[in-house]
């Protein structure tokens, strides 16, 4: 018997791959899912940064399943440190073109796809680039340009910068003004709040098939004080505390189980 058996439940609501339908509509999540319906019209660039685990990759994976794939081309984009000409060749790939070979016919490749598409089709190309604090500032400089039409006066494309918080200090740089001039909306995310907390673990279980509550309230209280709020370490905590339970065969899982789960994290650390 798993875990999972032992508390009832059809799958893990704690693991990162959950369905898109089952996730929790936190606040961030709410804040940013509006400012993204206004970005779909408005177009241009966005920009989305947080800390490591605080739920920007789950809520954009959730705002794009929702996209029409008859109006929106959605190419994602998992930077770290690559060339410009890689960059090109990612971004070409992701477009389902067959890269040219020097950085100019690419450009023009990508910019004649991207006016065909919104001409020709009616259809929006939304670029999402993650972990967007490791772009060099060459690509940045580029991602001007290569989204710039008829002279700058139109919006053909919707370019979604997502990274650490640490990006903003780069945006900052006086090198990066141009780009930064052309964000259209922006958001911070926060974590989950602590009042969040109970009705994000309530939620995920309930989607997994389990109505009654397992954490204790001094559980919650725990799982909300180690985690900061941060979505992922709240899965964490959750799972690895539930195996904990599932183990001592105990069926409510209190603030000792919290406590001896963070503390083998922290030894691991």
């Amino acid at each position: 018997m798993t875990f999972k058996a032992f508390y009832g439940m059809t799958f893990n609501p704690f693991d990162k791959s959950i369905q898109v339908e089952h996730i929790y509509e936190s606040g961030d999540y709410k804040q940013f899912s509006s400012r993204m319906e206004y970005f779909k019209t408005a177009k241009g660039f966005a920009l989305l940064y947080g800390e490591p685990g605080s739920g920007k990759t789950t809520s954009i994976r959730a705002f794009t399943a929702k996209l029409n794939p008859q109006l929106f081309k959605v190419v994602y984009l998992p930077l770290s440190s690559v060339t410009v000409m890689d960059f090109y060749r990612h971004l070409a790939v992701g477009l389902g073109l067959e890269p040219r070979f020097r950085k100019v016919d690419m450009f023009h490749q990508v910019q004649e796809y991207i006016a065909n598409a919104h001409h020709q089709k009616n259809m929006t190309t939304f670029v999402i680039i993650d972990e967007a604090q490791f772009i060099q500032h060459a690509i940045l400089n580029d991602l001007r340009l290569v989204f710039n039409f008829q002279m700058d006066s139109k919006n053909y494309a919707m370019v979604l910068l997502a990274g650490q918080s640490a990006f903003l200090h780069q945006l900052s740089l006086q090198i990066n003004e141009p780009l930064r001039q052309r964000i259209t909306i922006n958001y911070g995310f926060k974590g989950l709040a602590k009042d969040e907390i109970g009705s994000y673990l309530t939620s995920l279980l309930k989607v997994a098939g389990v109505a009654e509550p397992l954490f204790t309230p001094d559980a919650v209280e725990a799982i909300a004080a180690f985690s900061n709020g941060l979505p992922r370490k709240v899965n964490n905590l959750a799972e690895k505390s539930l195996l904990v339970g599932y183990q001592r065969k105990v069926r409510a899982i209190d603030a000792d189980i919290i406590q001896t789960v963070q503390e083998d994290a922290d030894i691991a650390l």
